[in-house]
């Protein structure tokens, strides 16, 4: 078992590329998810922020932190989110959220790119 995080880190990154060189290796989303909550950084629902972005922009959920996992379910700029885990996977660093809608009180969690993020207070 790896211990150190940054080298959790690269060893995702390392399996993520390789699967992504040839298609018949192409990894599912739910195997990179596996692997991303396995390796990834942890905050707790200590850390939030909220959502930037131009009005009428659209922060999509992911269900790993890949562009090809990418889900049907987003959020817009300033909508308030918990971080619960971020990892670096092929140069980008995402954020496994969770946003709990006000009108429907209806949770969403899901993988979304860190750059989507302002600034994160601790709580």
């Amino acid at each position: 078992m790896i211990k150190d995080k940054s080298m959790k880190k690269l060893l995702l990154l390392a399996v993520a590329t390789t699967f992504s060189v040839g298609a018949w290796a192409s990894p599912t989303c739910d195997k990179l998810a596996k692997i991303a909550d396995l390796n990834a950084s942890n905050y707790g629902d200590e850390a939030t922020a909220l959502i930037q972005g131009k009005k009428g922009a659209r922060v999509y959920f992911h269900t790993a932190p890949s562009a090809q996992c990418k889900s049907k379910a987003f959020i817009i700029p300033n909508d308030k989110v918990a971080i619960l885990q971020d990892i670096v996977s092929n140069n980008e660093t995402w954020a496994y959220v969770s946003f709990v809608n006000n009108k429907t009180s209806k949770n969403t969690q899901g993988w979304i790119k860190k750059n989507s993020l302002g600034e994160m207070t601790f709580n």
